[in-house]
């Protein structure tokens, strides 16, 4: 059989922050025309070199340095990762039912391997006498030396075993079948499934050496992914849609590893989920270190209207369950350690409702404005594991009752997206104020006497302004004026019969954009 060559691309993109990657792709129709081969190639390398980050901490009122208040500290993080994606599908051109329809199969492989390392260094500083400079610290006269036996020196912390380096690979090989069809003349049904080969390694230890894992299976999936689609065309311009498909989330490198990562800003650390938690005198296991994957089932219902100039309406209801959802857990031991764990299992119910209108309705004038709105509404909740209920039945403030169940971390009860554009194609004017706002959703997860934090609603106001100038409109003019409201990005821990404390406060500002760009 003969190929004829339609398509094929090459991409080569490159940043400073260290990102590489490649891009291969191409399109191809058997002789005929009854089947299309698409392929796609792509490699990509990642580094990051953090610049190293130093602490030192003075005892007041005499500027002194001791253990007591931390030895000055000096950390480099680094992080190398390799990506290989490669993807093969076949789509072949059939009938089916007397109506046009569509066999899609392929396949796809994704390698992924990353090199993870901090190095951290604590200096005794011994009889130097800094006086509150921590430039002095590396001072070569403050040095240890022959003759300052005394002097500065310093300490690697990751020698000779660093729980804080790790190297971790991933394999992800997977396949599909589908197929799009119109089983009656106002039916279209897309059904298939996809099923999925996934394996994780990871070679590193833990905190204190006890566990030593060298290129350990930690993730080992098998999983099928259903779905089906059906459109169900109403009238002319309307549709009705079901879905029903079942997805996956799976931890990531950092979550499914044993480091823990100091945000220096906030003084927060980040425990890898494969640290076993267990209770001061060890008699009870709060987390077993066991992180898996999560399986979703989505079920979706939408009706949408279509009309002129862009107009649409929708609405539809949406229902998912989540199989041993993952969240950021606070440790009950280190207070400002934060952990990823699987939770129990938990379901989100909501509604959603969109349009895109012109105002033309109100006026003829306005007929160049366009409102746009989307507004979710959610109900979700998480049945809680026993080691969770118990935990904060036992911290339970006095008239709280704790149920079997609680917010799903990350779900927001209602979401607001609107904004109203202005459009005149004939003077280049181009203009539009929108505006978005989220409930207040459970950010981290509480436990024991750690109380949960909510993210506080931010009220985001956003105006954009274009211009374009020149017969050929080569000339564009923007404009743009973030958070208008100037409001306040918060998170607070929220408790029983307390009065909300801030957990995070940032003051984000209002920030103004210009920019003049020329195109050739």
């Amino acid at each position: 059989m003969g190929a004829n060559y339609e398509a094929k691309q090459y991409n080569l993109e490159y940043s400073q922050r260290g990102l590489s990657s490649i891009l291969l792709s191409g399109s191809h129709f058997i002789k005929g025309g009854s089947w299309e081969v698409n392929w796609k190639l792509a490699p990509t390398r990642s580094t990051i070199e953090d610049p190293d980050i130093r602490f030192t901490r003075f005892r007041l009122p005499n500027n002194t340095i001791s253990p007591e208040v931390g030895l000055p500290a000096r950390i480099w993080r680094n992080l190398e990762e390799n990506n290989l994606v490669g993807k093969l599908d076949l789509i072949k051109s059939m009938n089916l039912w007397n109506q046009g329809a569509k066999l899609k199969f392929g396949g796809s492989y994704t390698f992924k391997a990353r090199d993870f390392e901090i190095q951290s260094f604590q200096f005794a500083t011994g009889s130097t006498s800094l006086d509150g400079n921590p430039n002095a610290v590396l001072k070569e006269g403050n040095l240890f030396s022959a003759t300052n036996r005394n002097g500065v020196r310093f300490n690697p912390d990751f020698i000779p075993n660093n729980p804080n380096s790790f190297q971790s690979s991933l394999t992800n090989i997977g396949g599909y079948v589908s197929t799009e069809a119109n089983p009656f003349p106002k039916l279209k049904a897309i059904m298939g499934v996809r099923v999925e080969k996934y394996t994780q390694y990871y070679t590193g230890t833990n905190q204190n050496s006890t566990i030593i894992f060298n290129e350990k299976k930690v993730l080992d999936d098998l999983n099928f992914f259903p779905t089906l689609n059906l459109v169900l065309n109403l009238k002319e311009s309307q549709n009705l849609r079901f879905s029903l498909a079942r997805t996956i989330a799976r931890p990531s490198f950092k979550e499914l590893s044993f480091a823990e990562i100091i945000d220096p800003i906030s003084g927060r650390t980040f425990v890898g989920g494969l640290f076993k938690e267990t209770t001061n005198a060890g008699t009870e296991v709060l987390w077993d270190g066991n992180l898996v994957s999560t399986n979703i089932n989505n079920f979706d219902l939408r009706w949408e209207m279509f009309q002129p100039k862009g107009e649409m309406w929708s609405a539809g209801v949406f229902y998912k369950t989540f199989e041993k959802p993952i969240e950021i857990v606070q440790f009950l031991s280190d207070a400002g350690a934060f952990q990823p764990r699987n939770v129990g299992n938990g379901t989100v119910f909501g509604v959603e409702l969109e349009f895109r209108k012109s105002l033309k309705f109100i006026s003829p004038s306005l007929g160049k404005f366009l409102w746009t709105s989307n507004v979710t509404l959610t109900e979700s909740q998480i049945t809680m594991s026993a080691t969770e209920k118990r935990s904060r039945q036992l911290t339970a403030r006095e008239g709280q009752k704790i149920g079997t169940t609680r917010d799903m971390a990350g779900q927001a009860p209602y979401i607001v997206n609107t904004g109203i554009a202005y459009s005149n194609f004939i003077t280049g004017w181009e203009a539009g104020i929108y505006y978005n706002v989220q409930g207040p959703t459970l950010n981290m997860v509480g436990f024991g006497n750690r109380t949960d934090t909510y993210a506080v609603p931010f009220n985001s106001l956003n105006l954009n302004v274009n211009k374009t100038f020149g017969a050929d409109e080569r000339i564009r003019t923007s404009l743009g004026v973030q958070n208008l409201l100037n409001d306040k990005r918060e998170f607070i821990f929220s408790s029983y019969g307390a009065q909300d404390q801030f957990f995070t406060q940032l003051a984000p500002g209002t920030r103004v954009n210009f920019s003049v760009g020329f195109s050739f």
